[in-house]
């Protein structure tokens, strides 16, 4: 019976998939550091200038997320999501080719960031709660581990071709790529069910969930996260080339993030359709938390390590609030749950990197931020051992009276 539930929605999952890996969340995050020391070399920019691309995007795609959690409601996934992942390559290209200093470079990321919400895991991972009840947490490790493919190749793959032929030229390949994708996504999503709640959005007010105190709860915890987690994966390519590492080596150091994402997506998935969210949330920061710890102490000769830990904080967070919204709250509002959470974990991406640089400008190396990084993990750690979540995933008959009620 489990089984049946992959057997019978693999196209979507696959659809899911893809669209999340090239997605503005995956795509677009994972090849900043790539093109950060390139940019700041050609305009002089120092490390925090560089850093800004970061803050600006993740500050504008906080503040579209939550009207575009409303449209997927309202209008379904797949629509919200083709779009957007049109606007990501139409992006790309704007990035290549009209960027000529810091304020032009600031614009379009702002407007790309604005244009391209849709194409974050919140449209796909409504398709797979719509799709899936007793496999819930299994099927968003299995299409969110799409991010993860990108951590993977972008280093390996885009860091030495940048290199090589400029940073320009590495924007046009990136339209190019999510172009390409864009038919394969439409195509599987044909049929799927993406309007079995969409028809009760008006029923649930906006106040009901922001009078909830586990919405603010959950804010916490993933603000600390994203500050401490992201602002590190940003800078995490420069941490490498600063130690002497070529681009190549470094590209092929920090894949392992990928790697790493990939399995800790997987196994969290597997992990929450059987045992307390709560618990498997806060032993996972305070981990990171530990990691960040050893990898600012012990420096580049624990950089391989660095990257596997912070991948596997990466291959968590996304999972997570999917996954505690979808149990917390009432599905027919899991859209405009899902875009306010996000948006804060965005919030958190946006000054977490602007903090690294800063940091780094004022030290001359990335200790300080490092140990910043992982006090903010451990008091996330702490505080997800109070989430109210216990046990696995609730039977389809309790989900669906639970979904009745809670809000």
């Amino acid at each position: 019976m489990k089984d049946s539930e992959f057997l019978q929605n693999w196209r979507v999952l696959l659809a899911a998939f893809i669209g999340i890996s090239v997605g503005v969340s995956s795509i677009y995050f994972y090849s900043i550091g790539i093109f950060m020391k390139p940019l700041a070399a050609e305009f002089g920019w120092t490390r925090a200038d560089s850093s800004l691309g970061a803050l600006i995007g993740t500050s504008f795609a906080a503040i579209m997320v939550i009207p575009t959690g409303w449209l997927v409601d309202r209008f379904g996934s797949a629509k919200v999501a083709l779009i957007s992942l049109a606007l990501v390559s139409l992006s790309f290209f704007a990035l290549g080719h009209f960027t000529t200093g810091l304020t032009s470079y600031l614009v379009i990321i702002a407007i790309m960031s604005m244009l391209t919400a849709g194409s974050t895991p919140l449209p796909f991972t409504r398709l797979v709660i719509v799709a899936f009840q007793q496999n819930r947490g299994k099927a968003l490790g299995v299409i969110l581990t799409g991010t993860g493919t990108g951590a993977i190749l972008l280093p390996e793959l885009l860091a030495p071709y940048v290199a090589a032929h400029g940073w320009r030229a590495g924007y046009f390949v990136l339209g190019v790529v999510v172009a390409s994708a864009i038919p394969i996504v439409w195509l599987l999503l044909i049929g799927a069910k993406d309007s079995e709640i969409t028809k009760e959005v008006k029923t649930t007010p906006i106040g009901s969930l922001l009078n909830n105190w586990r919405f603010y709860h959950l804010c916490l915890i993933f603000l600390l996260t994203a500050l401490a987690v992201l602002g590190t994966v940003a800078h995490f390519f420069s941490m490498l080339t600063d130690s002497g590492l070529t681009p190549p080596q470094a590209g092929a150091i920090a894949s392992l993030i990928g790697v790493s994402v990939i399995i800790g997506r997987l196994v969290v998935g597997f992990l929450l359709d059987r045992f307390s969210a709560a618990y498997i949330t806060a032993g996972l920061f305070v981990v990171a938390s530990a990691g960040f710890l050893i990898l600012g102490l012990g420096g580049p000769a624990y950089a391989k390590s660095g990257a596997i830990i912070t991948g596997l904080a990466i291959g968590a967070e996304v999972d997570l609030i999917a996954f505690l919204i979808s149990r917390l709250f009432a599905r027919q509002i899991y859209g405009l749950a899902y875009g306010l959470v996000y948006a804060v974990f965005l919030v958190g991406g946006a000054v977490g990197p602007y903090l690294a640089g800063r940091l780094y400008d004022v030290s001359g190396n990335y200790i300080s931020w490092l140990m910043t990084a992982s006090s903010l993990l451990f008091l996330a750690g702490i505080l997800s051992l109070f989430i109210p979540v216990t046990g696995p995933r609730a039977s389809s008959a309790d989900t669906m009276k639970g979904e009745k009620t809670a809000v």
